[in-house]
């Protein structure tokens, strides 16, 4: 099997030599933004104030995950999960997730450089809700706590949640 190469991801890091880029004009009304949570249905906005704490290795948490959240919930953990943490933590979850995956003709599709590295959009599920709370307590954990986290959450995906992340990589 060839080895995976991950040389795409090893000289990422921060720019402050190119000047800061204008954020993109707001769209026509035509094409206003996501639905309000008035459309949304309920079930997706529901408050989550029986959300079990974020411990690891294992808990409440991620049966709550699983079968607490609906399908869009789950994406937007993920996404306030990888928004919250640095570029130098976003590369070790890819180089993590590429060696979960253990498939080249996938990994291989995964972006490198910058593009792959920046903030997840969360407007694309505006108004759904999320455990808030732990993306506080997942802030406080090391990299390598972080990497179990995700891994754990992304093993418990069906396969398209599991392609919708992916999706968000390629």
């Amino acid at each position: 099997m060839p080895g995976i190469d991950y040389s795409k991801f090893d000289k990422i890091e921060d720019s402050d030599d190119e000047p800061p880029r204008k954020p993109p004009p707001p769209p026509p009304a035509a094409e206003a933004a996501p639905q309000t949570p008035a459309q949304l249905p309920e079930e997706h906005c529901r408050p989550l104030t029986d959300v079990p704490k974020l411990e690891l290795p294992d808990g409440d948490w991620l049966n709550f995950y699983q079968s607490k959240l609906t399908a869009p919930q789950r994406m937007q953990t993920l996404v306030h999960l990888w928004n919250s943490a640095n570029q130098e933590e976003r590369v070790e979850f890819l180089r993590h997730l590429i060696d979960l995956i253990n498939n080249p003709a996938i990994s291989n599709r995964i972006k490198g450089g910058q593009e792959v590295l920046k903030d997840l959009d969360s407007n694309f599920y505006h108004g759904v809700t999320f455990p808030e709370e732990w993306v506080g307590t997942f802030e406080t954990f090391g990299i390598d706590d972080k990497k179990v986290c995700f891994e754990k959450l992304f093993k418990s995906l069906d396969q398209q949640e599991r392609g919708l992340v992916l999706g968000t990589l390629m």
